[in-house]
């Protein structure tokens, strides 16, 4: 073990998650400044080559990362998301009940493959529309959304890059990520929504049978569409790419395969060049940093550390293991981004999981604790931000950022215990 360089590294990575978990100042200088120093430490006084600090990326994460921010591109150029939401509006017939329902159903599952930003961008602006045609106030639809597209992200491999990098660690893919996290979204969605139905939107005014009708009569999801035969090629392929990850393919593989059909099919409506700028490559260069940064721990000795002291604490106690596990991960996520904590704490967890514990309720803590302790803090997560910053823009009377902390909080609790009741049993039932 090398303790100096174990100092060193975690400074260098407590200075970075400082400047990444606030949105005043850029990040990215201060990432490549960081970068920059561990690199050159590690070269010239830690004995590390450079192979080896190549070796700490993981670069299926940035190929997945760049791949599908195209695929996404192209579903938002060409309004697949945007119509999908306007024809669900449209079943609901002006029901704000029967709305709350589906937009969060809606995103809660959607999540689960698509970016959570994106989505957000797409739904506020359509929530807020609909509300104002029906002349209710919005902001119960929006704290519902985001706070069920927290619940969502815990579902697939490529709902969050949190899970992304777990699922690379562990080996689990889709198949492995449905059978062991379905039962806890559903729980979770379900009785977060009823609970917010029930207790919140319940009190809140009830649109006007006239309001319901003018807002059937505004809402034709056709008119989104600018070109039906690219609306359709895109369709299909982001359809085919989801099915190709479901089967067990890998997803950067299956990501830019898609980026490519997608370029070559509509390149005389869009091309590379035109996208390029839409790319944000400094999340591509920061999360390449924290690899390094967080790999470098474990290649001195940290994360060994760190895993043989909790082990020789919990005495075998599986049960203890996977509390401290979901404890850990979801007071630093809701403090911090989701994403880096993932890269921190995998180290850890990793070497933890290969002391002898059963691995799956430890995951399954792992994965839900980065994923909806977001929930607890507005700015632990991005598409919370996002929703109030959106808000403010719109003028939305009942959402702020004390009604999202108070909510969001008071869930965030709810499912921490659904998250420790679910991983107990689990570990009673299979361990």
């Amino acid at each position: 073990m090398n303790l100096p360089a174990i100092i060193f590294i975690l400074v260098l990575f407590a200075i970075l998650m400082v400047f990444f978990s606030q949105n005043k100042l850029d990040y990215f200088p201060i990432a490549l400044i960081i970068g920059a120093i561990a690199v050159v430490s590690m070269l010239t006084f830690g004995n590390v080559g450079e192979g080896e600090i190549l070796g700490f990326i993981n670069f299926n994460t940035l190929i997945f990362i760049f791949a599908m921010q195209i695929v996404i591109h192209f579903a938002t150029h060409n309004r697949v998301l945007e119509y999908v939401a306007i024809k669900l509006i449209h079943i609901t017939k002006g029901d704000n009940r029967v709305f709350f329902y589906l937009i969060c159903l809606f995103t809660g599952t959607l999540v689960a493959f698509i970016e959570d930003l994106t989505l957000s961008l797409i739904l506020v602006p359509l929530i807020y529309r609909t509300c104002r045609a029906l002349e209710i106030p919005a902001g119960t639809y929006m704290m519902g959304m985001t706070i069920t597209i927290n619940i969502g992200a815990i579902l697939t491999p490529i709902s969050s890059l949190k899970n992304l990098i777990i699922g690379e660690e562990f080996g689990w893919g889709f198949m492995e990520y449905l059978s062991n996290m379905g039962i806890l979204f559903l729980i979770s969605l379900i009785s977060t929504v009823f609970l917010i139905d029930r207790f919140i939107l319940k009190k809140e005014e009830k649109p006007t049978e006239k309001n319901k009708k003018i807002l059937i009569s505004m809402l034709d999801p056709s008119i989104v569409i600018r070109s039906k035969t690219y609306f359709i090629t895109t369709v299909i392929v982001v359809l085919a790419t989801f099915v190709f990850m479901v089967l067990g393919f890998d997803p950067a593989l299956v990501s830019i395969v898609a980026a490519a059909i997608l370029l070559l099919i509509q390149y005389k409506d869009i091309s590379f060049s035109d996208i390029k700028n839409e790319i944000v490559w400094k999340i591509i260069i920061v999360f390449a940093i924290l690899f390094i940064l967080s790999n470098s721990l474990s290649y001195f000795g940290f994360s060994e550390l760190i895993s043989s002291s909790l082990v020789n604490l919990l005495n075998d106690n599986i049960y203890l293991a996977v509390l401290i596990t979901l404890v850990i991960s979801s007071f630093m996520s809701a403090f911090l981004a989701g994403t880096p904590v993932t890269i921190i704490l995998l180290p850890i967890f990793s070497t933890f999981i290969g002391k002898g514990f059963f691995p799956n309720p430890i995951i399954i803590a792992f994965i839900s604790g980065v994923n909806m302790a977001g929930n607890f803090l507005p700015q632990g997560s991005a598409c919370d931000l996002l929703t109030l910053t959106l808000a403010k823009k719109y003028k939305v009377e009942n959402l702020d950022y004390k009604r999202l902390l108070k909510n969001g909080a008071l869930f965030a609790m709810i499912h921490f215990f659904i998250i420790l009741g679910y991983t107990m049993l689990y570990t009673l039932i299979l361990s």
